[in-house]
């Protein structure tokens, strides 16, 4: 008899705890949503969006509005929101107990602009993924130009289909292993500013310092890359010191284990 008092006391006691929580969580629902606290993880200074932007957007598209109760949030709603945005790379959306809501957001990181003739053209990020211009901030970024093959619209869309065969199969491929390594030393990201496409000699480099330019010929593999910057940086080292920045109008590394460079 009083194993069987105990059993139902549990019971009584378990339906009055869910009734309390049940209450406390309709009270909650009832509550004015709080401004939602905003981290925004910016890769290297490159700020492509700001927290008021974002707020704007979601109050744009009536995801948030000032008057909002908790239970107008769909959570699942504003991550998807966020995480489609042109800038963002990764976002987690969630909210904790009460009315207070948490938007973390990882900024994508923009390493080179590709400028088809006569058109603005579209970035490239870190990860080789393809992006559109922001409207809000310039990225100075490596500048591609010469590549009138591409629309920007239709590689844009490529892009979202399938990214692997884009960056396998096309020049993007080769302004992704260029791009990439400039970005990662700190002396190429600073001298090389502008790459420009020839069909007759490949990508073709101008320096910040410095009246020559720079024949690379094509960015096969991160191999090719980074033996032809590795020649560029032993005639920086070993010749430019003794010759001067002026001396010649081209420096050219097509050539496999040599440099052939022209005297104006």
């Amino acid at each position: 008899m009083k194993k069987w008092i105990k059993h139902l006391a549990v019971l009584v006691l378990s339906a009055a705890v869910l009734v309390v929580l049940v209450r406390a969580l309709q009270k909650e629902q009832k509550l004015s949503l709080s401004d939602p606290i905003i981290e925004l993880d910016i890769q290297d200074g490159m700020a492509l969006l700001t927290e008021v932007e974002l707020i704007e957007r979601l109050k744009f598209v009536r995801l948030y509005h000032a008057e909002m109760k908790v239970e107008e949030l769909d959570v699942q709603a504003v991550e998807k929101f966020v995480l489609d945005m042109n800038e963002v790379e990764e976002a987690q959306v969630y909210k904790l107990i009460g009315n207070t809501w948490h938007i973390r957001a990882k900024i994508r990181r923009p390493i080179a602009r590709i400028i088809p003739g006569g058109r603005d053209g579209f970035y490239m990020d870190n990860r080789g993924r393809l992006m559109a211009l922001t409207s809000g901030y310039n990225a100075r970024v490596l500048t591609f130009t010469g590549l009138d093959e591409f629309n920007t619209e239709e590689v844009l869309v490529a892009d979202e289909i399938n990214n692997d065969s884009l960056i396998t199969n096309t020049k993007l491929g080769e302004i992704y292993r260029i791009s990439n390594y400039v970005c990662n030393s700190a002396f190429y990201n600073s001298q090389i500013v502008q790459v420009h496409y020839l069909p007759s000699e490949g990508f073709v480099f101008l320096p910040r310092v410095g009246n020559h330019e720079i024949i690379f010929g094509r960015a096969p593999s991160p191999e090719a890359v980074q033996a032809k910057f590795d020649k560029l940086t032993t005639f920086y080292d070993e010749v430019i010191p003794f010759e001067g920045w002026d001396t010649y109008s081209s420096i050219n590394l097509k050539f496999e284990k040599q440099i052939v460079a022209k005297k104006k």
